[in-house]
């Protein structure tokens, strides 16, 4: 085995940065491939191997590319193998090379970001379940007794992202919130906490996405004479500012965050509580406003996961068949082909420990669907003896050199 070596990317297109309103999700992928020694000049088969093990890599994450050379694009010296990405490959780490028999073999392992401008995944929709929002102060909820609203209002973003969402399947509605409202910036120790809970739900709930939010202001403006408000209930300007975010449930990391921010009149009585589940409520214009928040951030969220790849977890397995938590509801066909992915962790150079996944070199087609799950079996008659329940399966990723699935 060959010393570790860190491997960086010289290039990351300045424009990657630029070109997206949407934020980029990373994660660590661990792949393996060889290649033949000819002529002895192992330098070039250690370049085709970790071209190769880069563009498994890649594939797996859901990124798209339009050939091995465009995603490597460098050189390959005796000690350094220096890497051009199109804002995709953020680090790459050569865990392990070998030669056995005239075949040199290599494990990379690359950080990811997966590339938006092309989409191949939005074909099967990503399972998800919804948790309440929580009211980040409480205090500000006493006018008008709005204590239930982060409950009534997930209610509504539930229904809604239910009825309109094309690239999620969204599965239930946990009434009882778990993750803790924010308090800034929390050290590593909660976020473990965190990510355990995560991985709990996404167990119970067979899931890829958790889907959690906070109410941030409900507080009120300022009138011209308060003593006056608080005697005659005149009406003022009341603030609403909500989060949401999206969990991925295998890591416990933190996908994204969307935020709204808006005012309305609050056109009752500030000394009298609302029912925030009547009609006249949702029909004024505080309520108005919070609907309208509600449609934006529904449509939002939907456009940003469309080109998150989906996954599945494994539920079962013996000998050549197993079974998997997507199915008829995520739009997966008998036929359909997907690859199976180890969860793993690993620690980085600052200590830290990192979820990543090491791509199997089983592949699996898919004999019969259901509702919520489907059954695969191995494409070459392999048995899945290393497979295990808790794995995870995603589509198989098949381009030609110009990107375009076949």
């Amino acid at each position: 085995m060959s010393s570790i070596r860190f491997i960086h990317t010289l290039v990351l297109l300045a424009a990657f940065f630029s070109a997206f309103s949407l934020s980029v999700h990373a994660a660590w992928y661990q792949a393996s491939a060889s290649s033949k020694v000819i002529n002895g000049q192992i330098d070039a088969a250690r370049q085709n191997a970790i071209e190769e093990a880069v563009k498994q890599a890649l594939l797996f994450s859901g990124a798209s590319i339009t050939s091995s050379q465009q995603v490597t694009n460098g050189l390959l010296t005796q000690d350094l193998f220096m890497v051009r990405a199109s804002g995709v490959v953020n680090e790459i780490e050569l865990v392990e090379e070998k030669i056995h028999r005239g075949q040199l073999s290599v494990t990379i392992r690359a950080d990811i970001f997966a590339d938006n401008r092309q989409c191949f995944t939005a074909d099967y929709k990503k399972s998800a379940i919804l948790l309440p929002l929580q009211i980040r102060n409480q205090n500000q909820a006493q006018i008008g007794g709005l204590y239930e609203l982060g409950l009534t209002l997930g209610e509504r973003i539930y229904k809604t992202m239910s009825q309109t969402a094309t690239h999620l399947n969204l599965r239930d509605y946990y009434t009882n919130s778990i993750l803790y409202a924010s308090r800034g910036d929390k050290n590593q120790k909660s976020q473990i906490a965190d990510a355990n809970i995560l991985s709990i739900l996404a167990e119970k709930s067979d899931v890829q996405l958790i889907i959690t939010g906070e109410i941030t202001d409900l507080s009120m403006g300022q009138p011209n004479n308060k003593v006056a408000q608080w005697f005659t209930g005149e009406h003022a300007e009341r603030y609403f500012e909500m989060q949401i975010s999206i969990f991925d449930a295998f890591s416990g990391e933190k996908i994204r965050t969307f935020e709204y921010q808006s005012e309305a009149m609050w056109e009752f009585d500030v000394r009298r509580p609302v029912d925030i589940r009547s009609r006249k409520f949702w029909q004024s214009a505080y309520g108005s406003t919070i609907t309208q928040n509600i449609a934006k951030a529904t449509n939002e969220i939907d456009n940003a996961l469309a080109c998150t790849s989906a996954q599945g977890r494994i539920v079962d397995t013996k000998d050549l068949q197993l079974r998997f938590n997507l199915g008829r509801a995520n739009n997966v066909h008998v036929g359909d082909r997907f690859k199976i992915l180890h969860k793993a962790s690993f620690t980085d150079k600052a200590g830290h420990s990192r979820p990543h996944f090491i791509v199997s070199r089983h592949e699996v087609e898919v004999t019969q669907v259901y509702g919520s799950s489907s059954v695969a079996r191995s494409v070459n008659n392999q048995l899945l003896g290393n497979i295990q329940p808790g794995d995870i399966v995603r589509p198989s990723g098949n381009f030609d050199l110009n990107g375009k699935p076949y």
